[in-house]
């Protein structure tokens, strides 16, 4: 469903509305899209006084990316954005800024004009929030490792304080990647005045947040394809270490096929195959994914190892144009 509001918000006071929200053409009047039911309110164990609303930032492109959304890149077998959002299950709004497919439950908004910066972006989002909880998340849409880096902000917040922001690898704050008291950072925004093409650090510098340490937390973006390879092998490492899926029923097929053409069952590694082909499925490249698997098979059959030729042809596929496919 969809949920008109004012683009005149308290942040637009005395200056031209910073933001619009997007619709199907991204040119009609002023919309939000928000679907589903609502969300919860509370933060974690140790911080369920504490209600948030998110705020993710997903305009950018990524130059060094050969300029793909970045919000859509895939990262062990999940889309990026939605790796972000599931860090906020319980936030009690969350709102998408930039062009991007967003699930039920999230708003979409959009600053104006598109691509002045994410300092624009944030106050988009701040007033695309119909009603403000006591705190605000600001995250990027490139952290596959949101998850763990927004539980160690929340931790931080539940014993005090206004302004937090995970410690950078330069030991610096990474300003898109924090949690500040909404009405401080309200404050903060209209004092800034027009944000277009100005820096978040501007803005939220003088909230002087406390930095947080990111111990097993990972605030580590995502802006090239070598860090795309780096995450996704870190994520396979991850994913290899729980408990996985119970798939014995499809074993009679693997082993009535391999019986049809004279394989042997064991070199048939149907969790590295279906995990290769749901990456690539899930790049929005679907009708690939069955091929993708058809030409490893060829690869490996000409006596390649496995493991590095999947792992090549993911970095491929995921590079590669997005095919159409037959309606």
């Amino acid at each position: 469903m969809s949920d008109r509001h004012d683009p005149e918000g308290p942040l637009a006071a005395g200056r031209a509305p910073l933001h619009r929200t997007q619709t199907d053409s991204l040119t009609e009047s002023p919309v939000d899209v928000v679907s589903g039911g609502e969300r919860g309110s509370s933060l974690g164990h140790g911080a369920s006084a504490l209600k948030y609303d998110a705020i993710i930032l997903a305009g950018g492109r990524g130059s060094r990316l050969g300029g793909v959304s970045k919000a859509d890149l895939v990262v062990g077998g999940v889309r990026l954005l939605d790796r972000v959002i599931a860090a906020v299950p319980d936030a009690a709004t969350v709102v998408v800024v930039g062009r991007v497919d967003v699930p039920d439950g999230v708003r979409l908004t959009l600053e104006t004009p598109a691509g002045s910066g994410p300092a624009a972006g944030l106050v988009a989002g701040l007033d695309a929030i119909p009603e403000p909880a006591p705190w605000t998340l600001v995250l990027a849409c490139d952290l596959p490792d949101a998850p763990a880096a927004v539980a160690a902000l929340r931790a931080a917040a539940s014993e005090g304080g206004s302004a937090y922001a995970l410690r950078g690898r330069d030991q610096h704050p990474q300003w898109l990647l924090g949690l500040y008291d909404s009405a401080a950072l309200r404050r903060a925004a209209a004092a800034y005045g027009d944000p277009r093409n100005r820096s978040v650090r501007g803005m939220l510098g003088p909230l002087e947040p406390e930095l947080v340490a990111a111990d097993d937390a990972s605030g580590d973006d995502l802006d090239t394809w070598a860090d795309h390879a780096r995450w996704n092998a870190h994520l396979r490492r991850r994913n290899a270490m729980r408990q996985p899926e119970d798939r014995d029923t499809w074993a009679p097929f693997v082993e009535r096929a391999c019986a049809a053409l004279g394989v042997d069952p064991a070199l048939v590694d149907m969790e590295a195959v279906l995990d290769m082909t749901r990456e690539i499925a899930h790049a929005g490249a679907r009708p690939m994914a069955p091929v993708s698997a058809y030409i490893l098979g060829i690869a490996v059959g000409r006596g390649g190892d496995p493991e590095y030729l999947r792992r090549v042809l993911e970095d491929a596929a995921n590079a590669a144009p997005t095919p159409q496919e037959d309606v």
